[in-house]
């Protein structure tokens, strides 16, 4: 557990406001009597942001920005379970979040997913009931403090007596879950005792243990500064008597999805809360199996649609092979199977009827141009070129022309 303290200095160093917080907890509202909170990750009094950016921390916090306000989901619900997986943080956000459930108005179950220290297991002892797995780590240690101003000796000694209040404070909260008594906690808290759950059940500070289902999982980094529990990555660095039985984690990557990232199992369940979104890095780091799963899928996806195009291909210039030896324009085939614009077979047989028609239209054309030009249309359609035949075709002829004659002397008929 941390406390803070500055007084005012000279010079210029107000720091970067904080922009809105993320959220990285949920509250659902599971049924009409049931509602589930689950909180994973650093306790914070708000969402660290990067000095030179400005830009908000990446990580998993918890925090009491908009937490008071999302409570009101399960305030009025009969059970409230709590899923708790910290390395702790801040004090005072830790206390004002178990008095936040303490002053809920139904029963509130703490399940240590992972683990509940420092003042994650103040967080813990809101339960009216605290359950743990045997594999589950609780930790109680004394309140310390991060100074960054200059004091004097009377700065120091209201530190000193604010600090004891802070620790008598956290040993009367334990005392109320455990009755160990003030002292006993007071001495636990400074000499950083861990526990497993068995030992947590012992003492008083859990009430049941989940023997019937798998241990949380749990990692340290090969520099034994960073605890992983349930796939949540926790900074210990400057934790002492941390368990030596929690085994090594050759590669950086945590093994299993933080809880605070699913979903609850009932379907009519509401979240209230909000939900860390992840970059693609940090869920390759968080979910190595599922984004395996993930790119073998897409792999497997790729290769199937590369053999459908390829199979789709060869029965394309097959039906076109079948009606090749019919088209008398070998170029066409070719054109289709691998011109500009390939096509199908059947527009293929499109193609060579729109061929077939233009080159009857201009068959035509041609047959007309040329009738033109052999002047074939002045010809006289007369018989044997206008000569008769017969004796009485040329009487006939004779008789018509002396009428025609005598015709046009007279100036045509009347």
């Amino acid at each position: 557990m941390r406390t803070k303290h500055s007084s005012l200095c000279m010079g210029p160093t107000a720091a970067p406001q904080a922009p809105p917080a993320t959220k990285f907890w949920n509250v659902a509202s599971v049924s009409e009597d049931e509602g589930e909170i689950t909180l994973y990750g650093d306790v914070m009094s708000q969402t660290p942001i990067d000095w030179w950016t400005g830009e908000p921390e990446p990580g998993l916090y918890i925090t009491p920005e908009g937490f008071m306000e999302d409570l009101a989901a399960v305030k009025d619900k009969a059970r409230v379970t709590v899923k708790l997986n910290s390395c702790g943080g801040d004090l005072y956000t830790g206390i004002a979040i178990h008095n936040a459930l303490k002053a809920l108005s139904g029963e509130v179950n703490v399940v240590v997913e992972g683990i509940a220290a420092s003042a994650a297991s103040v967080i813990m002892c809101a339960g009216d009931t605290v359950t743990v797995y045997p594999g589950s780590l609780v930790m109680i240690h004394g309140v310390s403090v991060v100074l960054w101003d200059s004091l004097n000796i009377q700065d120091m000694k209201q530190l000193i007596k604010g600090m004891d209040a802070s620790e008598r404070a956290v040993a009367e909260i334990y005392d109320g879950k455990t009755g160990l008594g003030v002292d006993t906690l007071r001495n636990m808290m400074t000499k950083e005792t861990w526990m497993t759950g068995r030992e947590a059940l012992d003492k008083g500070f859990a009430d049941t243990i989940k023997e019937d289902e798998d241990d949380p999982d749990m990692s340290m980094s090969s520099d034994r500064k960073i605890l992983f529990v349930n796939g949540v990555r926790h900074n210990v660095e400057g934790l002492r008597n941390i368990p030596g039985t929690i085994p090594i984690q050759r590669s950086a990557k945590p093994a299993a999805r933080p809880a605070a990232n699913k979903r609850p199992t009932n379907k009519a369940a509401k979240f209230e809360g909000g939900k860390n979104h992840m970059t693609l890095d940090e869920l390759k780091a968080q979910e190595p199996d599922l984004v395996s799963q993930i790119e073998q899928t897409a792999t497997n996806a790729a290769k199937a649609q590369t053999t459908d195009a390829v199979t789709a291909e060869r029965q394309r210039l097959a039906a076109i092979d079948s009606i090749a030896a019919s088209i008398p324009d070998p170029q066409m085939v070719h054109d289709a199977k691998y011109g500009d614009k390939p096509c199908t077979a059947q527009e293929l047989c499109f193609r060579v009827m729109q061929q077939s028609a233009a080159s009857g239209q201009q068959f035509l054309a041609d047959y007309k141009a040329d009738g033109e030009a052999s002047k074939a249309s002045s010809v006289s359609a007369a018989p044997n070129g206008g000569t008769p035949a017969t004796k009485a075709e040329q009487d006939a002829a004779d008789i018509q022309m002396v009428v025609n004659a005598y015709t046009q002397s007279k100036g045509g008929t009347k």
